[in-house]
């Protein structure tokens, strides 16, 4: 299953819930902003009304009202008011220019209630010259608002009276819509923007917040056997992760204990091993020369000498391999001939192939030297001829190579065994793992020669792949640097 990043669902889900966020505080300032325009709009219309109310007797002037309306909001906004003049039984006496076709004024109701207290409203100052005899203002009634649809179209609608005439004013709300639909799309249009730059934000916090783990991951994926001694420094981390680094550097402790307690068992035991092996080794030598008149007993002698032969050089390898893990693992380089070594090994090499005969064909390229270990390069090769006898067919062909070219030097073995699976490839290499295609001599191995091959040759600067040749024939290469 494809993993995804976590600074990428990091990123996500900020402009998630940014986006959730920024829509919810949209919505609301919409809302906000339409309440309070319809506020500023009531108090407009309640100006009006008022002043129409506290004057205002069953004589007056439609076109005075209009002048008054226009002279309080100014003409560019009187556009788009209206109202219309009612008498005492609701008997229309007079619409505004503006006034809308789909309204009918006589449809909205006007309060039934006295203001308490009235409102105080301020008359103009007579023109000079003008004598205007003082008055009480009329009783004004308690207003009432309206918010309807007509003719695809919303208006807001307040009625005042007094106890002679009615007043219905109101206002075309498109014109505020018009101002919010503007303020909508800016944000919309904004919207993407700002959720790319928090989704950029998050990325660079992520990416920064996750750089300790980032290193520490590091750190683990360069760690081996070989490395188990290294600590992480807290440093000035941060809590949580120095945490996280102690636990590391806790853990490491302890598998580097067990690791050391484990290698030395195996080392010790390979070693105390060894002595009572070649005491048996003596033994068997020793009633092996006294049963010579006996073929059925020097048969027997022969065998356990075999297995004692064979449990020496598993414990060799055990020993060996102990090393390499402790990083111990010796090289007395010196320059030697691999050209003409390799010729002598697969003179013995020949000797194990005669009793299955099988064909050893070799093009080895004379005069190639290399700084190494021949006695444990003679191991790899022993191992690699072993392993290439064992997995071969009755009759067989073993196939050697040996060339330099630019890249460094390249040995190749290979037989005409079953084919190595891609997915036993790298498995092989590990301890005590043998493939599930091998011929039946194969069970004869402990399962350690291509591991101690593949620590060996690492050790010598080199790398050993398996695969398969152009022939078909199973095939080891073994590289080493020139």
């Amino acid at each position: 299953m494809k993993r995804r990043s976590f600074r990428f669902r990091l990123a996500l889900i900020s402009m998630g819930l940014s986006g959730l966020v920024l829509l919810v505080f949209g919505l609301v300032a919409w809302w906000a902003l339409s309440q309070s325009q319809v506020r500023s709009l009531d108090n407009e219309l309640t100006t009006f009304g008022y002043r129409f109310a506290s004057r205002s007797g069953p004589n007056v002037s439609g076109e005075r009202q209009e002048e008054t309306l226009v002279s309080m909001v100014g003409g560019e906004v009187a556009t788009h008011r209206f109202f219309a003049i009612l008498n005492r039984r609701e008997v229309p006496l007079f619409r505004s220019s503006q006034w809308p076709e789909t309204l009918d004024p006589v449809e909205f109701p006007s309060g039934d209630s006295p203001l308490d207290p009235q409102p105080e409203v301020v008359f103009p100052s007579p023109k000079p010259g003008e004598e205007r005899p003082e008055r009480d203002p009329r009783p004004v009634y308690e207003p009432r608002f309206y918010t309807v649809d007509a003719g695809g179209h919303r208006y807001r609608v307040a009625v005042y009276r007094n106890d002679d005439v009615i007043l219905v004013a109101g206002a075309d709300l498109d014109q505020f819509s018009q101002t919010l639909i503007q303020l909508r799309n800016s944000f919309l249009i904004a919207l993407p923007a700002a959720l790319a730059m928090i989704a950029l934000g998050a990325w660079w916090l992520g990416r920064k917040a996750l750089r300790p783990i980032r290193v520490l991951g590091e750190e683990m994926a360069n760690v081996s056997a070989r490395d188990l001694d290294q600590r992480l420094e807290a440093g000035r981390a941060d809590i949580e992760f120095a945490r996280i680094i102690a636990t590391y550097n806790d853990m490491l402790e302890r598998l580097e204990r067990s690791f050391h307690q484990a290698n030395r068992f195996s080392a010790d035991a390979s070693h105390e091993l060894k002595t009572p092996l070649a005491i048996m080794r003596g033994t068997l030598e020793r009633g092996l020369e006294k049963c010579r008149n006996s073929p059925e007993a020097q048969e027997v002698f022969s065998q356990l000498l075999e297995q004692t032969g064979r449990q020496g050089a598993i414990l060799e390898s055990l020993l060996l391999l102990s090393r390499a893990d402790a990083g111990k693992l010796e090289i007395s380089a010196e320059r030697i001939d691999l050209s003409m070594l390799l010729e002598t090994w697969l003179e013995d090499a020949g000797l194990l192939a005669e009793s299955r005969d099988i064909t050893i064909r070799s093009e080895i390229e004379p005069g190639i030297e290399l700084d190494g270990d021949p006695v444990l390069l003679q191991q790899v090769a022993h191992n690699l001829f072993s392993n290439a006898v064992r997995y071969n067919n009755e009759n067989g062909v073993i196939e050697v190579r040996l060339s330099r070219n630019e890249s460094g030097i390249e040995w190749a073995i290979a037989n005409t065994g079953d084919p190595i699976s891609e997915e036993d490839r790298e498995r092989i290499f590990e301890r005590y793992e043998r493939t599930q295609t091998g011929s039946v001599h194969s069970s004869n191995g402990a399962g350690l020669g291509l591991s101690l091959v593949k620590e060996i040759v690492v050790a010598h600067g080199g790398r050993v792949t398996a695969g398969e040749n152009s022939g078909g024939m199973a095939e080891f290469q073994v590289w080493f640097p020139s």
